[in-house]
């Protein structure tokens, strides 16, 4: 491949990021740049990170700066692909407001997921929650801007293996390490999904009762007629049907970790018996004697207790509750999404037999990277569980190079592009038409996804791409995704308006066209605004 520009890059030593460091220490400067490789050629490199102190107004990232390590090695390396410029891209922060560009002949560069050529204004509020960086459709990048993360200590497998480099997985990493080291009941709140079991899993293996059982129980799958029985055990003929004794999961935890989930949805009559037990840790055998049992609980809930307290009675909230522990949902992590993905890919490649492979194809890379960019743009509802159920279905398509299924493909696309550009202030740059062949390089789904989020307008999706108006007119034409208002024919026009009752703006969502396109329509028609209650009129 051809190296896209010739310029060089000042590349900080060693000792230069010491003295970044002192200068953090000494300037009680409360922000770092967190990067993180999203997606590389070389899969073993995603997930990879730097923490670049944020101590000057103006930061260069580009081929060989920064430099990136997984969190378990000690060697870091910049990006080290070819096709990126060794001056990919800037950032810079002048007096309140950040800004993010490209210098002319740089490799291309994506912003979430929509083109940039020059400039664009960002806030910092967009720069914390994450920005999603595409150089050269190869490398893909995620930025934070963040406070400052003290070193993990601990080292165990079993926290490792709670894999995530973001700011709330680390927390969530230390809280597990913490709840493991002490004797107290823990409840964990969280989305479906989120992985609630697995850290109770982790909070019992790093715990002095690891060797002692392990018992998982559903609360909301418990029928009540014998959940007492279930929970606290039962005596022979204590109820028809009841021809033995029976063990009951607080029997059967003695001594290790009882594991209660979907604690919120514990049936109302249940709720004082588990109160009790919690607090003595003494239980009633259905027709039979109080026995003592010892045992931790680590309870579960989707829901927040404090909007259950009609339902859930607080005091079994607080008595669950010695310990806390609130897991994020996945969008709220969006840096961890790539290494997740990256693992599912790679385990499920093990399991099929077919090792999980880029391919060597520069379509293939290309292909790959936009994947994995709208992975970290989806705003993923299901959390771990439908990325899981997500890569499942790709890698299922894949046996021969990548095959998006069309209802995933679908999904992803549903995504609104998170917006960069500042509503404060519009950007200073002037719109410069974009070379044929850069047009020509958008793919088809880019250039559609691109059409949607400018609502349809030539005009607007012109500006945003930096081309002109007939150029995008002439790619309109080769796409049967996109459309102009005047292309609609006249009856499915009007049944759309009659579908959303004359709204316009309904309307022309429903058509997929601009609303200013949809009035031009409407008017060259015969039809005007005012026309509309009478024609839709039942």
């Amino acid at each position: 491949m051809s190296d896209p520009d010739s310029g060089d890059t000042t590349r900080l030593s060693d000792a230069t990021d010491e003295t970044l460091w002192d200068s953090v220490i000494d300037q009680g400067i409360h922000q770092e740049l967190c990067v993180v490789i999203a997606f590389h050629p070389d899969t073993s490199r995603i997930g990879e990170l730097c923490t670049i102190p944020w101590t000057d107004d103006f930061l260069i990232i580009g081929r060989h700066y920064p430099e990136f390590a997984a969190s378990s090695a000690s060697v870091a390396n910049g990006i080290d692909d070819s096709s990126v410029s060794r001056e990919a891209f800037f950032l810079k922060h002048d007096g309140g407001q950040w800004q993010i560009g490209r210098k002319a002949g740089r490799s291309r560069l994506r912003l979430n997921s929509q083109e940039l050529f020059e400039e664009a204004q960002i806030s910092q509020e967009c720069l914390q929650q994450g920005l999603i960086v595409t150089l050269a459709q190869r490398v893909v990048l995620h930025l934070r801007l963040q406070s400052p993360e003290s070193c993990e200590q601990n080292s165990s497998p079993e926290l490792a293996s709670l894999a995530g480099v973001s700011p709330a997985m680390r927390q969530l990493r230390q809280s597990t390490a913490v709840a493991a080291t002490s004797a107290d009941d823990v409840l964990l709140i969280g989305p479906t999904g989120s992985g609630k079991e697995r850290i109770a899993r982790a909070i019992h293996a790093l715990s002095s009762r690891s060797s002692g059982p392990w018992v998982a129980v559903n609360m909301a799958a418990m029928p009540v007629e014998i959940a007492s029985a279930s929970l606290f055990g039962a005596r022979k003929g204590a109820y028809t049907g009841a021809d033995a004794n029976r063990s009951g999961f607080f029997q059967q935890a003695d001594g290790g970790t009882l594991f209660l989930d979907e604690v919120g949805d514990t049936p109302a009559v249940l709720q004082p018996m588990l109160l009790r037990a919690l607090q003595e840790r003494e239980i009633q055998v259905v027709g039979g004697k109080t026995e003592r049992v010892d045992l931790r609980v680590i309870a579960a809930m989707e829901q927040d207790p404090d909007e259950l307290r009609e339902h859930f009675r607080p005091a079994l909230r607080y008595r669950l509750g010695a310990q806390e522990i609130r897991l994020p949902a996945l969008a709220e992590r969006r840096e961890d999404v790539a290494l997740l993905a990256a693992n599912l890919f790679g385990e499920r490649g093990q399991v099929d037999g077919h090792p999980w492979d880029v391919g060597p194809s520069e379509t293939s890379v290309r292909s790959w990277a936009r994947l994995f960019e709208q992975l970290l743009g989806y705003a993923w509802p299901g959390n771990i569980r439908e990325l899981q159920h997500t890569v499942a279905q790709i890698s299922s398509f894949s046996k021969a190079g990548l095959e998006v299924p069309k209802a995933v493909r679908a999904r992803l696309a549903t995504t609104p592009i998170i917006p960069v550009i500042s509503t404060e202030e519009e950007p200073h740059t002037e719109v410069k038409e974009m070379p044929a062949f850069r047009l020509a390089e958008l793919s088809d789904a880019d250039f559609v996804a691109a059409w949607r989020a400018a609502k349809y307008e030539v005009a607007s999706i012109a500006r945003q791409l930096g081309v002109s108006r007939s150029a995008i007119y002439r790619r309109l034409q080769n796409l049967r995704e996109c459309r102009l208002a005047a292309d609609v024919p006249l009856g499915e026009m009007l049944s759309a308006l009659d579908a959303c009752r004359g709204d316009l703006a309904s309307t022309a969502d429903r058509l997929a066209v601009s609303r200013r396109g949809l009035q031009t329509r409407l008017r060259a028609s015969g039809v005007s605004t005012a026309d509309l209650p009478e024609i839709l009129e039942p």
